[in-house]
């Protein structure tokens, strides 16, 4: 995984999960219960374009800009860490 360039804020990575398992079962129709260990596309059936929005979303509730020059989706598969990528390369508004 890639590693962030500061220490990680674990605050805002949990409020990150929050957001994304939110909008996640919106986007992806499902009523249980989505976990960190989940893999986006296997097992929530993510496609890049539900991908996007799923980052527009988590950005404009959490009032963040990803970093996502830097992302590397193949080392992003699970739920929990794309939320430690975004909590680590990310800046408020």
């Amino acid at each position: 995984m890639t590693a962030p360039d500061a220490q990680l804020d674990v605050a805002l990575r949990d409020r990150v999960v929050q957001a994304m398992t939110t909008v996640l079962k919106r986007l992806v129709g499902r009523e249980e219960p989505i976990t960190e260990d989940m893999h986006m596309a296997d097992e929530l059936g993510v496609s890049s374009s539900l991908g996007l929005e799923l980052l527009l979303e988590v950005e404009e509730q959490l009032g963040i800009q990803i970093d996502v020059e830097r992302m590397r989706p193949d080392e992003l598969l699970t739920v929990g860490e794309l939320a430690t990528f975004i909590a680590g390369h990310s800046r408020p508004w």
